[in-house]
């Protein structure tokens, strides 16, 4: 073989490779890259934690879902055209329309959020309320209706409930009780609301008895009404216990095929005996 044809392999070789680099920018994608974070309002702080980040494509009157994070200062690389940007906090939102090119944009969204957390107590602030006995509702008030839409049910006293700014109907109930708590709560843009409820509520003892202070009769049957007839609880044995909220109470005992009846005053915050005497 010449030393001439010895180089036609290597000259072809290069050809080849010469071709695929000058090919190689025509099939490439373009991208332009994204840097986003959220802000309390729009001159508050930095928002750095519970954020869920949604870029849609928009394409005439369609957008569709291309990418997410939960990260706080999120960036996304995306070929040029027209997104819409959804950022979540809790229940509050915000979405601003960008457009994204190669050269690449940064851009600072405010949230109009603030956060309530609900602590209760039972007659008083020197007596906690058991987190497991009190539970809370959030409403967004309607006209005419201070409970027009509820927000959730599940919220656990002590966690954090982010919220667009605004005034909300809380409702807490001392469970097990007629105990009821209804409130206006106002969230401020980048602030914390604290909500404190105390149920003037306290355990009552019931005992039917034929002296004061005497041993309770076995098998009594109760039932306890409000003053208008409304049945608000009801037990069986000597000496039941029952959670019931401040006010007077119509109680009537069975035994032995009779009834005795009392009134029952029930103050918040003071557990005691009630008795009724066998006449």
């Amino acid at each position: 073989m010449s030393p001439r044809d010895s180089a036609l392999p290597s000259r072809r070789t290069a050809l080849v490779l010469g071709a695929a680099v000058l090919a190689a920018p025509a099939s490439a994608q373009r991208t332009g890259m994204l840097a986003l974070r959220a802000t309390y309002g729009e001159r508050g702080p930095e928002i750095g934690n519970e954020l869920i980040w949604r870029i849609y494509a928009v394409r005439s009157t369609d957008a569709t879902l291309v990418q997410q994070s939960d990260q706080p200062r999120p960036s996304f690389v995306l070929p040029p055209g027209d997104y819409a940007v959804h950022v979540s906090h809790g229940f509050a939102t915000a979405i601003r329309q960008l457009v994204v090119n190669e050269v690449g944009s940064a851009s600072v969204i405010p949230v109009n959020a603030g956060a309530l957390v609900v602590s209760g107590h039972i007659g008083g602030p020197e007596r906690p309320m058991p987190p497991a006995r009190q539970t809370l509702r959030v409403f967004i008030p309607t006209p005419n209706n201070s409970e027009g839409r509820l927000v959730t049910s599940d919220l656990r006293p002590g966690a954090i409930l982010r919220l667009p700014e605004g005034t909300y109907h809380l409702v807490s109930t001392y469970t097990g009780t007629n105990s009821v708590i209804r409130s206006d709560v106002k969230i401020e843009t980048g602030k914390v609301t604290e909500a404190v409820v105390n149920h003037k509520a306290a355990t009552m003892t019931l005992k039917l008895v034929r002296a004061v202070g005497g041993v309770a009769l076995a098998g009594a049957e109760w039932t306890i009404e409000t003053p208008g007839g409304d049945i608000v609880g009801e037990a069986v044995g000597a000496f039941p216990s029952i959670d019931i909220a401040e006010g007077a109470y119509n109680v009537t005992a069975r035994h032995n095929n009779r009834e005795y009846k009392g009134v029952m005053k029930v103050e918040g915050g003071v557990n005691r005996d009630f008795e009724i005497m066998v006449e």
